[in-house]
Parts: structure tokens; sequence; C-alpha cells
């Protein structure tokens, strides 16, 4: 599932993937690796360092969250939107699911 976002959709993306979106929106999920007001830093599903520029009173105090933003270079995203997937989010398996959605099936989340 994509989010919709400015008369399109938001491609889910991990942060090998990052590069190739700049100036559009997606949806990355990842582990919160630390946060402050104006700072938050991800481990995406692949393993990669993300960095996100909060949007003002957004929550990031579970384990795994998603962001809905702009991506601004291949390591940052301006968030729009996070929302809070819990403790026990499986991120391998989700990345698993980033690969067929950016390969064999594109045209569905694209």
């Amino acid at each position: 599932m994509s989010y919709m976002a400015e008369g399109g959709t938001a491609p889910r993306v991990n942060k090998k993937l990052l590069g190739a979106y700049i100036g559009r929106t997606v949806a990355l999920v990842g582990a919160v690796e630390s946060h402050m007001p104006t700072a938050v830093v991800l481990r995406a599903s692949d393993g990669g360092i993300v960095n996100v520029n909060p949007a003002p009173g957004s929550d990031y105090s579970s384990k795994v969250v998603e962001v809905i933003g702009r991506v601004v270079d291949s390591e940052t995203i301006q968030e729009f939107k996070a929302t809070l997937f819990g403790e026990n989010f499986d991120l391998d398996t989700y990345d698993q699911f980033v690969q067929l959605a950016q390969a064999k099936h594109r045209s569905l989340f694209d």
C-alpha cells in the first residue's frame, strides 16, 4: 500500500533507493536510532542510516516508525507524517517487500 501524495503515490523505499527519489514523496520504515525535536536518525529496513527532519510535534516514541516525506538528498527526508509501528515490527521481512515492490511489482506501488 502506498501513501497518496500530491496527486500521486508515495513509493515505499529503503536507504539504498532514496537517491532515486530526490524531490519526491516516499514512505520509509525504520528503527529509531536517536531522536530530538529537530533531528531523527533511523536505521532503514536495509540497514542504512537515514536522517529525518521531523515535522513539529512528531512522535518517535516507538522502536519502529514509518515516515512519509519528501526526499531532500540521498540521506535525508523532510517528514510530513510519522506513524508508530511499535516494538515488534520485522524490518527484514519488510525490506523483502520493498525490494519486490520496487522490482517485480513496481507498477503496482509507484
